[in-house]
């Protein structure tokens, strides 16, 4: 009967002990979600709040402006980070190094852009580092083509000559043969050169050379009536390769006129 009292006992307090966690963790997790309700309506407003804003925010950002003499919301950095640390009202803003560039990697750019902007000439000469110029080329250097490092232009008029060579002429002809026609599909070229002259035409040469031509263009004046009845006049230009120094072209000769981009 002792034994059996004792063996009673040991079982009740084995039972009261696993109850009592059971009791703490049923305690907790109410207490818990009461704290939950009561937050869950501060958390709404504060969603709501936020995507009203953000609204509102998005909406000034996209509406057109109506003052044009400063710089809308976004624009002070079109780089994002990378925009340069100098001001983007001037016409180095392209010659400019990124904002987000380091002190150690400043200096590669500007060894770049020295090499960039260097005028080359032809060899032998005492130049050594800048010479090996032509025979035959279309500029002198890269920032003759890229002005400014940002884009180049078209020549203005037929009548003003243009020396600043920031547009070339690509030349192709149609592929005639399976085996260019299957070059071509390939993908491993974009179009068959000119058998002759290449695939872009170079219209400059060292002392001793002939340059392979000249580029003429001629624009013609077109009126355009825009959808709000204003008139504006367009010019389309012809292009024609003269003073040829190395023969006739192909009589399929295809001008590809390009503007150099930044």
């Amino acid at each position: 009967m002792k034994r059996t009292r004792s063996s009673s006992r040991s079982n009740a307090a084995t039972k009261s002990s696993q109850q009592a966690p059971s009791r703490q963790a049923n305690r907790a997790w109410l207490g818990g979600a009461l704290a939950l309700g009561a937050t869950l309506p501060l958390l709404a407003g504060a969603v709501t709040t936020y995507a009203t804003g953000q609204d509102a925010g998005l909406a000034s950002l996209l509406a057109p402006t109506s003052d044009f003499s400063k710089l809308e919301q976004g624009e002070d950095k079109p780089g994002g980070a990378a925009t340069s640390r100098g001001s983007t009202d001037t016409a180095n803003a392209f010659s400019l190094s990124s904002g987000n560039m380091g002190f150690r990697k400043e200096l590669n750019f500007k060894i770049g852009n020295s090499v960039f902007r260097r005028l080359w000439v032809s060899a032998p000469s005492s130049t050594d580092a800048s010479d090996g110029l032509g025979p035959l080329f279309n500029s002198r250097g890269c920032q003759s083509c890229h002005l400014k490092d940002g884009r180049g232009h078209p020549p203005l008029s037929s009548d003003v000559p243009d020396r600043t060579g920031s547009m070339l002429i690509r030349l192709s002809v149609p592929p005639k043969t399976d085996a260019e026609k299957a070059l071509l599909a390939s993908g491993k070229v974009s179009s068959i050169p000119d058998p002759v002259y290449g695939g872009q035409l170079q219209d400059f040469a060292i002392q001793g050379f002939e340059s392979e031509g000249k580029t003429k263009i001629t624009y013609e004046e077109k009126p355009v009536t825009l959808a709000d009845g204003e008139t504006v006049s367009l010019r389309a230009p012809t292009y024609e390769i003269v003073d040829l120094g190395y023969g006739p072209m192909h009589p399929d000769i295809m001008l590809s006129p390009r503007v150099r981009r930044r």
